[in-house]
């Protein structure tokens, strides 16, 4: 079955070929922002794994609440304390972040930064409250918080299966892991693969996972991007309106043609009657030049003057006798 790829960079069919052997998984989306839109869990969802979203802009949480009604929103931030922090949010991105000095880059390169407060929970309080049994992936995309997420782990011993964290600094392809990575790394997790955007590591409890790592998404992972799959759907929608139309349209020549040879039946009918009709109007004018010439005979004009001489009691008594002959 072809992955539809939805994620920005493809991390879902790097996890999908290290976990397409699991059934029913589940998965912590850390910054998970939109179901759809470069979703990393999208993929996976549609195979009937669920999880855990962290998204602290509410128009996103609602989204995901709407599009995802069987699994767990968390409308906030995850770090350390469990207090409301202040959150920049970068309207209509997902650059939104709890970094003071990068919501100014964002300001001076020209985006809307409006300061929110949200509710933190420690990632252990996550785990305590919202996880049964394995994660098999989770993903940090937190702009510039990922320390603060590692940092808010302690002390639960919960230990999901891969971790990916964004780990460049925001729109650039710099590096920005040095100052969190040795704090995963002492979790007992091992770098695995840079895809140019993200780090991903493997728990050394399933250390067999590292040999799917390494080459980047290519041809023999079965994927096509969601972007190509929409415009097939679309295109393929197209095809099958087109099709229902020439099928709509080969209907009303039939029609069109039924409704000719009909007309062709009545036009010849009409016709026949047209020709009765004449000849009904000749017959008529026959009879009553017939009439005219007997209107003008000697005999009935001497049969009318004699119905004026004669009294009427005499001419039917005479018409009496002649019938009783």
């Amino acid at each position: 079955m072809t992955l539809i790829s939805r994620a920005q960079n493809f991390e879902d069919v790097i996890l999908w070929r290290a976990l397409k052997h699991i059934n029913d998984g589940s998965y912590v989306d850390i910054g998970a922002q939109d179901p759809l839109v470069d979703s990393v869990s999208e993929a996976f969802y549609r195979r009937g794994w669920r999880g855990v979203h962290v998204e602290p802009i509410h128009f996103y949480a609602e989204k995901l609440r709407i599009a995802r009604p069987d699994e767990t929103v968390i409308e906030g931030a995850v770090g350390q304390g469990s207090a409301n922090i202040p959150l920049y949010e970068i309207e209509g991105t997902g650059m939104s972040t709890g970094k003071f000095n990068i919501a100014e880059t964002h300001r001076l390169n020209g985006h809307s930064v409006k300061k929110i407060d949200v509710p933190c929970i420690p990632l252990s309080e996550l785990f305590l409250t919202h996880i049964k049994g394995e994660i098999h992936w989770m993903k940090l995309d937190v702009e510039g918080m990922e320390q603060e997420v590692i940092e808010s782990w302690e002390p639960v011993e919960v230990r999901p299966w891969i971790i990916v964290v964004e780990s460049t600094e925001p729109n650039l392809p710099v590096p920005n892991h040095q100052a969190w990575e040795p704090q995963l790394l002492a979790k007992g997790y091992e770098f695995v693969y840079f895809d140019g955007l993200n780090r991903f590591y493997v728990s050394n409890d399933h250390s067999e996972l590292k040999a799917v790592f390494g080459p980047g998404p290519n041809v023999f992972d079965n994927f096509v991007r969601g972007t190509e799959f929409d415009l097939r759907v679309s295109l393929n929608a197209q095809t099958a309106n087109a099709d229902m139309l020439a099928q709509q349209v080969e209907q009303v020549r039939a029609e069109k043609q039924t409704l000719a040879q009909q007309l062709a039946i009545a036009s010849a009918e009409n016709e026949k009657f047209r020709q009765q009709i004449s000849g009904l109007k000749l017959q008529n004018e026959s009879y009553a030049l017939q009439l005219d010439r007997i209107y003008s005979s000697r005999g009935w004009i001497l049969l009318t003057r004699l119905k004026k001489i004669i009294p009427k009691s005499l001419f039917k008594n005479t018409q009496h006798k002649s019938s009783k002959r």
